[in-house]
């Protein structure tokens, strides 16, 4: 689709609104969305804090580690997070996102269930690893 970063951030101004919510699904993929919408939708999660259940599809999208880095950052002051579900696959994302994605699991003590799609990123062992070792803190993780 023609959707672009220009409309991902028009999304991400109306969401700044809605602290009630505690359910959000956005799919991206294969859209023109790159890291300024991306970012853009990112920093208006952080407003969000009601929020329980988030899935983000950016897969085929041209966003990169400052995408999953800014997300990350939102992610994280979410504390009552239980279900993550977020794709990145075919994406330049690559192990400094997944490591901030990976650090930013460890304050939600809450989350029972996540999905990361990170196939055919630029993730190595590095940001392997650091999920690895983010995950098996997660004691109240019921499905991955």
């Amino acid at each position: 689709t023609q959707v672009g970063d220009a409309g991902a951030i028009a999304i991400a101004n109306s969401l700044q609104n809605l602290k009630q919510l505690q359910q959000i699904r956005l799919e991206f993929s294969y859209t023109q969305v790159g890291d300024c919408g991306a970012i853009a939708i990112a920093n208006s999660l952080q407003y969000l804090v009601q929020l329980q259940d988030i899935s983000l599809y950016f897969n085929h999208c041209q966003v990169g580690d400052a995408s999953a880095i800014a997300i990350a950052s939102s992610l994280q002051k979410l504390q009552q997070l239980q279900q993550i579900d977020l794709d990145f696959r075919c994406t330049q994302v690559g192990d400094a996102g997944a490591i901030a994605i990976a650090d930013s699991l460890q304050n939600l003590k809450q989350l029972q269930q996540i999905t990361l799609g990170l196939g055919f990123t630029q993730v190595g062992d590095a940001g392997a690893i650091a999920i690895a070792n983010n995950l098996q803190n997660l004691k109240q993780l019921q499905q991955i």
